[in-house]
């Protein structure tokens, strides 16, 4: 029996211990403590872990009233020459209690189910060991020991715990190059599991040092040292510190390339991605104005590309024979410098040089496959897979392609595990090289059961309407890439990649698959706000709600409205994406609008500052102010061309719109333009305006997300033709492209768009003004104010002016009414003058690039170039009715009108504006939030000069005519911004 161990004795056995001292313990005698063994001359090692079975001398026996303990030593630990331990007479030999002291974090039942002992059991030593082996690899303690001791029935088994510390928290000292964001993610990828509130590990410290060290290395600290520091924080908690040294940072030099003589030194560092300068590509001059970080890795990488370059250009034996790398100090001598790109700063610089041994320029001499089944004539696969035949010059790049394409193709007939494998003889002497292509063609697979996961609210049937393979048929790859094009193309699901969209079982036996197809539902519901307000151009706000898979069966609501002073529209659309069951859509729009036109708030827009003051009393009624109201609905039908990305279809829209003049010079544009071929002066044109218009359209599109594109491109081409039904009649064909295409890196996009359209009248009837096109705004051409894009136009019309007397007062005339009654009116004449107007283009050209960088999460900063024209092609459109000509030329056969408009010089040019955009697409809103600041280089800038059909013998006096000349021929300012900062929700495309 052993007595408990005191504390002095203890830490005595500990201090011991450290000093390589191996204490043994001798069973006692009659309650009296036997003399330790004597320690060996050679100690062995300390072990890993500590002995769970060590002893612990005792400094004085216990009471009798206290129970014994005694240590548990395995038989093949005790010493021989000790006697044994006599057994109690009285105690059974089973387990008592398991009992844990010194764990605090983790409760004793988790430490008791790591041990295979249990209450009940009988003593067993090596069982006890293995006990202790589990608790020591747990990874929980720094120090574990184990005792036991007589209970009433039994004995009392006690582990004796020393947990290790919890880290409290991680700091970074010293480090600039590197954001702690950028040490997580790649502590991330390399697994290092040193994370806040876990248990202290000195592996893991050490583990994480070394991949910080990297990392430092990889942003050009090559000589960065990483300290580890311990700070402990009472209770039993520690703080790690790593303590950075970035020392200088090491650029690429000067890359110099020996033993090339095919290729010339830029086209070979042009291969280098990973060390080659930043600069302007392909500009000679102007590549390596910034040099990249160097980074020994990346170098190897550098010259695998360089091997590869020659490869794919013929030098199929091409490879570098030797390289070196010279570090040299650089800056810091007071020389010259430019800052950014050659900068004074002390550092350090990577000298590369590689030689490289080309090689002779290979063709193919033989092709020659084998395992082909599938195909008779296996070589005339080459030239369309691999763009390349017999006797032409051999490229990996084509065959790495080809194997690709020939594999896909192997795919659209069901052998989705076939392996082509290359095998090259090259001929050094002939410069030929013999092709082997052994082609393992598999099974042919078949579609046993497509099942579908994630659409808890999309219907089931709706997805598989979109699939192009069905259960039963042969596992076509190339339909199945194209399904899933199409389901991303409807917007419900976040976007689907081909290789992890589906998992794929195979059946070797039956040569079935079965398809799980996984999705994640987005928000069906899409909501947009936006909103201005201007001294000028009046305020509004605008809203837009809309499900685009209401019920779960695809069909869309839609529902949006703009109140603003100029402009209130609101509309309703239903579109039912698959009628009665075939792909077949349908759907139909109700709307309601009015625009209020003010022409001298135009105007104001233009110059900049308010000219409402200059049209006061009678210029008032020479402004082109008046209110459109208009209603109406389409319905539309179209039809999606089998196994296809091309659509039919056909629209018909009917409206009806009433004019509401507000001064005298709408009245007349309104009354006597020839959109309606209604000659004469009170025609009443503007009751009803109706236009009753079939719209026939094609489209083909595999853009692959209609939110957040990434791909394909959009072809959209329609004619509409408004006539039969109504008493408007034009012609309006539209061309609508879209191209999105990956970036330079990954996840960039580059995004392109152009719109063409035109409108003309026929049938001797030109375009209504309201049917024209007014372009500028977040739509088309960002830079410029929402529809402030028009061509300035002057037709000819009539005026009234005062007649002044010689002093410039005005003059009236005496009227003496039947009862005598005297009166005074001011008296007025009629003159002939060019009305202006806004007349709107029937000519639109637009065009939109931008470059999509994916910078955080749903953030994305887009460099943007929109370029746009609107123009008056056809001024034959902008004129009054013959009779109405003819009326003028009768009442003012001097002024000579030819019944044609005239258009300000200037005011049809082309139009820019480049910028930044910065969206943030929110999920629940589905569009992005924008704010875009643009710079419009191509604007108009003029004074406009109006025309003017004036003869002096018309007027009474010099005075008269020189007023009536400032009123109509007065320059008006027509300034368009240079600069726009705007927020706004949506996509220009």
């Amino acid at each position: 029996m052993y007595p408990r161990p005191g504390r002095l004795l203890s830490c005595i056995l500990c201090l011991a211990s450290l000093a390589g001292l191996s204490l043994a313990q001798q069973p006692a005698q009659n309650s009296q403590q036997q003399p330790p063994a004597p320690a060996p001359q050679n100690p062995p090692a300390p072990p890993s872990a500590p002995n769970p079975f060590e002893t612990v001398p005792q400094a004085q026996e216990p009471p009798k009233s206290q129970a014994p303990s005694q240590s548990l030593t395995p038989k093949k630990l005790q010493n021989p020459e000790a006697p044994k331990e006599p057994e109690a007479p009285s105690a059974a030999d089973t387990i008592e209690a398991i009992e844990f002291r010194g764990a605090r974090r983790v409760p004793q039942d988790t430490l008791r189910a790591l041990l295979r002992s249990r209450v009940g059991d009988k003593l067993d030593d090596e069982l006890i060991q293995r006990d202790f082996a589990a608790l020591w690899n747990s990874g929980r303690f720094d120090d574990l020991k184990v005792e036991k001791e007589r209970g009433k029935t039994g004995w009392i088994v006690r582990w004796l715990v020393t947990e290790r510390p919890m880290i409290r928290s991680i700091t970074y000292e010293g480090n600039k190059s590197v954001s702690v964001s950028d040490i997580l993610d790649r502590y991330k990828e390399r697994k290092v599991s040193l994370t806040v509130e876990s248990q202290y590990d000195p592996n893991k410290v050490q583990h994480a040092k070394n991949v910080l060290a990297e990392l430092l290395s990889e942003h050009g600290h090559q000589y960065a040292t990483v300290t580890p520091e311990l700070h402990m924080v009472p209770p039993s908690s520690v703080s790690i510190v790593f303590k950075v040294d970035e020392g200088p940072k090491v650029k690429v030099g000067v890359i110099t390339i020996k033993g090339n003589k095919v290729f010339s030194d830029l086209e070979i560092i042009r291969s280098m991605k990973n060390l080659k300068p930043i600069g302007i590509p392909d500009s000679i001059f102007f590549e390596d104005l910034f040099a990249k970080t160097y980074d020994a890795s990346k170098f190897d990488e550098d010259q695998e590309r360089v091997r590869d370059f020659y490869q794919q250009n013929g030098y199929f034996t091409a490879h570098v024979e030797d390289h070196s790398v010279t570090i040299r100090d650089t800056g810091g001598t007071g020389g010259f410098h430019i800052p950014l790109i050659y900068p004074d700063k002390p550092g350090k610089a990577a000298d590369l040089s590689m030689t490289i041994d080309e090689g002779v320029k290979y063709k193919i001499a033989k092709i020659n496959f084998t395992g082909v089944k599938l195909f008779k004539t296996p070589n005339a696969l080459m030239r369309p897979l691999f763009g390349m035949t017999q006797g032409d010059t051999f490229s990996t790049e084509k065959l790495r392609k080809g194997v690709k394409n020939m594999q896909k193709l192997y795919g659209e007939f069901g052998y989705i595990d076939a392996v082509v494998e290359p095998d090259f003889d090259p001929h050094a002497d002939t410069g030929t090289i013999d092709l082997a292509l052994a082609v393992d063609e598999g099974k042919q697979f078949f579609v046993r059961r497509i099942d579908f996961s994630g659409n808890t609210t999309t219907r089931d049937k709706v997805i598989r309407r979109e699939l192009l393979i069905d259960e039963g048929d042969l596992f076509n790859t190339r339909l199945w890439e194209v399904s899933i094009l199409r389901l991303n193309q409807l917007g419900y699901f976040e976007p689907l990649k081909e290789e992890d969209a589906a998992d794929v079982k195979r059946d070797t036996k039956t040569n079935t698959v079965d398809l799980t197809l996984k999705v994640k539902e987005r928000g069906k519901n899409s909501i947009q706000l936006n909103g201005g307000v201007s001294a000028l151009a009046g305020s509004f706000v605008g809203f837009s709600y809309s499900t685009n898979n209401f019920l779960g069966i695809g069909e869309t609501l839609s529902l949006s409205a703009q109140l603003g002073t100029v402009m209130t529209s609101v509309q309703f659309g239903f579109t039912e994406p698959y009628l009665f069951d075939r792909p077949i859509q349908s759907g139909f729009t109700i709307y309601l609008q009015r625009y209020n036109f003010n022409q001298a708030q135009q105007e104001s827009i233009f110059a900049g500052y308010n000219v409402n003051s200059l049209y006061q009393g009678v210029g008032q009624q020479n402004l082109l102010n008046y209110i459109t109201n208009g209603y109406g609905a389409t319905v539309f039908v179209s039809y999606q061309l089998r196994r296809s990305f091309a659509r039919v279809g056909l629209t018909y829209g009917y409206d009806i719109s009433r004019i509401k003049t507000l001064t005298n010079a709408a009245s007349n544009y309104f009354d006597y333009l020839n959109f309606q071929n209604v000659g004469g002066p009170n025609a009443n044109q503007l009751g009803g305006i109706r236009t009753s218009k079939f719209t026939p359209s094609y489209t083909y599109n595999t853009v692959n997300h209609p939110v957040t594109p990434t791909a394909g491109k959009s072809i959209f081409a329609s004619i509409a033709i408004a006539g039969a039904g109504g008493n408007v009649d034009t012609i309006e064909p539209t061309v609508d492209l879209k191209y999105f295409h990956k970036g330079i890196r990954k996840g960039h996009v580059v995004a392109m768009h152009f719109l063409g359209r035109f409108i003309t009248g026929y049938d001797g009837k030109v375009a209504p003004p309201f049917s024209r096109y007014y372009v500028g705004g977040e739509n088309d051409i960002r830079g410029f104010d929402f529809f402030s894009v028009s061509p300035i136009g002057f037709i000819p019309s009539d005026a009234q002016v005062p007649v002044l007397n010689d002093n410039g007062s005005q003059r009236f005339q005496r009227i003496i009414s039947a009862s005598g009654v005297v009166t005074q009116n001011p008296l007025n004449m009629t003159i002939p003058v060019y009305q202006l107007v806004f007349p709107g283009g029937d000519t639109n050209l637009t065009g939109n690039f931008e470059y999509r960088i994916p910078i955080v999460g749903p953030v994305t900063l887009a460099p943007f170039i929109d370029v746009g024209l609107n123009k008056l092609a056809f001024t034959s459109q902008l004129a009054l009715n013959p009779d109405r000509i003819a009326q003028l030329n009768s009442e003012f056969p001097q002024a000579g009108f030819s019944g044609r408009a005239y258009i300000a010089p200037g005011t049809q040019l082309m139009r820019s504006s480049t910028g930044l955009e910065l969206q943030v697409l929110l999920p629940v809103v589905n569009a992005p939030f924008r704010v875009y600041f643009a710079y419009n280089p191509l604007r108009v800038h003029e004074n406009i000069t109006p025309p003017l059909p004036l003869d002096r013998s018309l007027f009474p006096n010099q005075t008269t005519y020189t007023s009536a000349q400032q009123t109509y021929g007065q320059a008006f300012p027509f300034d368009e911004r240079l600069t726009t900062f705007r927020f706004t929700v949506g996509r220009t495309f």
